[in-house]
């Protein structure tokens, strides 16, 4: 049976994959985000791979990756406060990780799947084993419907995944 409290997290980790038609060995889950971030950056980053990320963003990779040494490369969002795509794809040649916030945060600046998908590809192609993490926290926030979730990119390549943040957004007491 069951202990006190009862234990959903295997429950939560299936009504996941199944939202996002990922297998469960693609899902983990954590008490928020900011283990997420700071793994992936331990995990993907060395005093030779440097992070990749905008400026303004959220700060968690950035934060952890100046902690532990790892230099970083910020590039600056544009005049329309949009995270510069072309910019971060030339940062990202022989970085250990690209941390891109869509959308972002503080800007509130979203980008289209179809961007997000040729600045994911561009990357891959150009530094394959550059990782490309996606923080989709605020996804459900945008108005835009051409603004969408790249998990089906995560199941295809190499290297590249997302976080995402379990909110109220998400109506966990009906879960």
């Amino acid at each position: 049976g069951r202990g006190y409290p009862p234990d959903y997290t295997n429950d939560l980790v299936d009504v996941i994959a199944r939202h996002y038609k990922v297998g469960r060995e693609s899902v983990i889950t954590a008490t928020g985000s900011g283990p997420i971030l700071e793994v992936a950056v331990r995990a993907f980053c060395s005093a030779t791979k440097p992070l990749v990320t905008a400026g303004p963003t959220y700060g968690t990779s950035e934060t952890t990756a100046r902690r532990i040494g790892v230099p970083v490369t910020s590039v600056h969002v544009d005049r329309a406060l949009a995270i510069d795509l072309d910019a971060m794809a030339q940062a990202a040649r022989g970085a250990g990780l690209v941390y891109f916030c869509n959308p972002n945060n503080p800007t509130g600046t979203a980008h289209n799947a179809a961007a997000v998908e040729r600045f994911v590809r561009r990357i891959k192609q150009e530094s394959p084993d550059t990782a490309i993490h996606i923080d989709e926290a605020y996804m459900e926030y945008t108005h835009d419907r051409a603004v969408k979730t790249s998990a089906a990119l995560t199941q295809e390549l190499p290297g590249v995944f997302i976080s995402k943040s379990l909110s109220k957004a998400h109506g966990m007491a009906g879960l």
